[in-house]
């Protein structure tokens, strides 16, 4: 069934889509679907720009004294001021469009989300969420959860999120459950459309 959204009443959120998920070249490319995933973000975010949604980017950017990387011995990626940390040619924010830059993976966790939220007047009493990205079941799932937890309207359109099958079919599932299906819809981008 067709959601029909108000485009004045929904944003939508393009998680992390970096040179470092989604080019070969970047460590840590995935090959599982990113390739389909690019054109189907593109075309919504085409479309939501023609409808006059709000688009919101969210960047994940790393530094060398990164906690995971000091502490916890992963090895360095997403470094600020390296290719990988660029959004890709397809996805790039336009003038105008704001970009969270976030340093873990949940894209509210002392970033600029929440008060971004509140200058956009961007409220859940009133707003739809669309989120898109890479990767299902981590950033993705954390931004969903991020707005799903603020009590917003939140829709996923499984075909413009990206990862391994394991982390979608994760996202999915625990995304069905009762506790999270109540505000969150699972769709895909096709079934979305807007008032005009």
């Amino acid at each position: 069934m067709t959601m029909r959204l108000d485009p004045k009443l929904t944003a939508l959120v393009v998680v992390d889509m970096e040179n470092e998920f989604c080019k070969p070249g970047g460590r840590l490319y995935h090959r599982e679907g990113v390739d389909e995933v690019i054109p189907r973000l593109q075309r919504l975010l085409s479309r939501c720009r023609e409808a006059g949604a709000q688009v919101i980017f969210v960047r994940s950017v790393r530094f060398p004294n990164s906690p995971e990387f000091t502490r916890f011995g992963r090895e360095p990626h997403l470094l600020e001021g390296t290719w990988n940390a660029e959004f890709i040619e397809e996805l790039t924010p336009k003038e105008g469009e704001p970009v969270v830059e976030k340093h873990t993976h949940d894209c509210f966790h002392r970033t600029e989300m929440d008060p971004l939220l509140e200058r956009l007047k961007i409220s859940p009493d009133t707003h739809s969420i669309l989120v898109g990205g890479i990767n299902s079941n981590i950033c993705v799932y954390q931004a969903v959860i991020g707005f799903h937890i603020r009590h917003y309207r939140v829709i996923v359109p499984l075909d413009c999120c990206a990862g391994w099958p394991a982390g979608q079919e994760m996202l999915k599932t625990q995304m069905a459950e009762p506790a999270y299906s109540y505000n969150v819809t699972l769709t895909s981008s096709e079934m979305i459309d807007f008032d005009r």
